[in-house]
């Protein structure tokens, strides 16, 4: 588990600029649900390979908006790394759905993985989870959270190392949050940050300090409870 954290905190402090390769992802349904097919789109390393660590991306958005290419650029830099780089579709919080319909998607792309880690190449001990903003949510969410919808998460729908730039990670009372919950879930629920247990997988925080959207605060909290609790975790403040 410290291997593939190490692997990721080294390939973002050392190698953040470098250029990917002209290639288009391989595409499959990861997931069907209420007449919506959920896609994973999956880049590999040019050379071919067993049991490589995976890093699966879920973009940002606030949890309303955005799509799976909005994370290709970095996939396929981790894909030039050596990594089988997957980037998530999910469920938007649109039309009566809410962030539990994410997580939900995010728990069953994990478990998804794992149960095609011979054909993906991936070793099913090595899966991280990179999340940008309402995505680091997604990401923490499948970590921490002990149920979905009163079903308990099981290993196999938890990342081992997670990568988290400006995550969502105390939601309790934040009121957009619980206006897109819409009264269907409750906030505290899938508020990660309640639920910084020494079970915690590696983690690596990128918080923007100016970003007055998701709270430098959150982060700081998050990084102390955690190491408190005898969880890996480190931050790393950028001026921005």
């Amino acid at each position: 588990m410290h291997k593939i954290y190490l692997i990721l905190v080294t390939f973002v402090v050392f190698t953040s600029c470098a250029s990917a390769q002209e290639k288009s992802p391989d595409t499959i349904v990861y997931r069907e649900v209420n007449d919506v097919a959920l896609k994973a789109y999956i880049f590999k390393p040019a050379t071919p390979g067993k049991n490589r660590p995976a890093i699966l991306f879920f973009h940002g958005g606030g949890w309303r908006i955005g799509e799976p290419a909005w994370t290709f650029y970095r996939a396929k830099e981790f894909a030039d790394h050596g990594m089988v780089a997957i980037c998530i579709q999910y469920r938007l919080a649109n039309g009566g759905l809410t962030p539990a319909d994410g997580v939900e998607d995010a728990c069953a792309a994990f478990a998804w993985a794992r149960t095609h880690a011979v054909e993906l190449g991936i070793d099913p001990r090595r899966v991280a989870g990179y999340g940008l903003s309402a995505g680091g949510h997604l990401v923490t969410s499948a970590a921490l959270l002990p149920t979905v919808r009163g079903k308990a998460i099981g290993p196999e729908c938890r990342p081992n190392a997670m990568l988290l730039y400006s995550p969502a990670l105390n939601m309790k009372d934040d009121g957009y949050f619980i206006d897109l919950m819409s009264g269907k879930d409750k906030p505290a629920d899938y508020s990660p940050a309640q639920f910084v247990t020494g079970k915690c997988p590696p983690t690596f925080i990128i918080q923007g300090e100016k970003d007055n959207i998701v709270l430098t605060s959150h982060a700081q909290a998050f990084h102390d409870d955690a190491v408190k609790a005898g969880a890996k975790c480190t931050y790393l403040f950028t001026p921005e």
